[in-house]
């Protein structure tokens, strides 16, 4: 967001562009919201395509109107959903209904997005025969789903299959005192020495 900054006893002579990226980002919030009722697959935890942003920078002092400010937001699709659809819906707001009006003020304003990085979805089916060898090595075929990015489809996009596999839960993820139970380790553990012995036995590939 880049607006016009001025003393903030004349407040209203500029663009504050803190404000108009509160605008943008409650448009982001009312659009996660309607999200969660549309396009539902409970095959995911959460079972619809999330919204949200999560750092936001802006302004130099309280009494200066903030010339610049900029936030990071991200999707998380649904292999159904069109994320690219979701942006555009996005940026016509902002360019609609945001940016006349910061123009009207100072003709030099204005909000600018840069796609930072994007990668596909994974959903392999559990029939598949690399499903198959990992639940022979996991000693489970308990799949399912999780809600956090990987690259395994990219690898899946360029024809490679994939499983994402391993120890611990997001659950426990992303937080003060995260931890991966020992007792996940040591299925882990049994896991990768069941590959070591068995990677190369064209039985246990079938």
């Amino acid at each position: 967001m880049h607006g016009a900054a001025c003393h903030s006893a004349y407040a209203p002579d500029g663009v504050n562009a803190i404000e108009y990226a509160s605008h943008l980002i409650v448009k982001l919030t009312e659009m996660g919201a309607e999200l969660r009722d549309k396009q539902l697959d409970y095959r995911f935890d959460p079972p619809f395509t999330t919204l949200q942003t999560g750092t936001i920078s802006g302004g130099n002092a309280l009494n200066i109107v903030p010339t610049d400010c900029c936030f990071d937001w991200e999707i998380r699709t649904l292999p159904s959903a069109d994320g690219e659809q979701i942006c555009s819906e996005l940026k016509q707001y902002a360019c609609q209904e945001l940016e006349p009006q910061m123009r009207a003020v100072k003709a030099d304003t204005g909000i600018h997005f840069e796609h930072l990085q994007a990668y596909p979805g994974l959903l392999l089916d559990q029939s598949a025969p690399l499903a198959k060898f990992i639940a022979l090595l996991a000693n489970s075929s308990d799949f399912s789903t999780v809600a956090f990015g990987t690259e395994g489809g990219l690898f899946h996009q360029v024809g490679i299959p994939a499983v994402i596999c391993g120890p611990g839960s997001m659950a426990q993820g992303h937080k003060p005192d995260e931890f991966i139970a020992i007792e996940q380790l040591h299925r882990c553990d049994a896991m990768m020495r069941r590959l070591a012995r068995f990677a190369t036995s064209e039985e246990i590939l079938k």
